[in-house]
This record gives C-alpha cells, structure tokens and sequence, in this order.
C-alpha cells in the first residue's frame, strides 16, 4: 500500500514538472503577432542583426485589392521572422518592389531583415 502511494506521488511530481516545462518554453516562444515591423533603420540601432528575409506573392487582383496583397505578404514575413526567432522586422523599401503583370496581376515582394533584441 504504501509502495503504491509513493509511486503515486512520483507520477504526480513527473507530471507536474513537465507541465511546468512546456508552460516555460511556450513563454520564450513568440507568435508572429507579435513580431513588430519597423521601416526606419535608427529604430533597430541596438539590436542584434540577423539574416535577410524574402517573401513573395503573386496573384490576381480579382481575389482582392493591392493592399490587401501587401497585408498578406508582411503576414507571412512575420511568420517567418517569428519562426527564426526575431521580434523585430526591419523593411527595405528600396529592396521592396510592386509589379503588375497582365491586366489585373500583381507581384508583391517584401524585403526584410530580422533582428533580436
């Protein structure tokens, strides 16, 4: 009987410990909403650099306006910094480009540096 309640009480420890654990690692973990975008360059001046990120989307504008076109390709830049760990998304508007093709197409092509800090 007692052997039973100690190993009762160690499931419960080693249950408690990995909840505790997952909780500690969901913190550190940020999502890509909260990944902040930036388009001055002084704004980043004491973070840590990272690498250059790329995001691209054509389509039509029949499935929507330009802007929205652009909302979606800083979306999935966002998601992409965030994977990588940056909390901050410093965008190169001269790197950046818009371009229509056909009538009604457009390509969005976002240009961003990741940094930490």
């Amino acid at each position: 009987m007692i052997k039973n309640i100690a190993i009762f009480f160690m499931f419960l420890i080693t249950i408690g410990a990995g909840v505790a654990q997952t909780s500690a690692q969901q913190e550190t973990k940020s999502t890509w909403e909260d990944v902040q975008v930036v388009y001055d360059l002084s704004e980043v001046a004491d973070m840590t650099k990272g690498s250059k990120m790329t995001e691209t989307i054509k389509t039509s504008l029949n499935f929507g306006t330009k802007s929205k076109v652009k909302r979606n390709c800083l979306k999935e830049l966002k998601k992409q910094a965030a994977e990588k760990g940056y909390s901050v998304v410093y965008i190169d508007e001269e790197a950046s480009k818009d371009k229509r093709f056909n009538k009604r197409g457009i390509e969005v092509t976002l240009v961003g540096v990741g940094y930490k800090g």
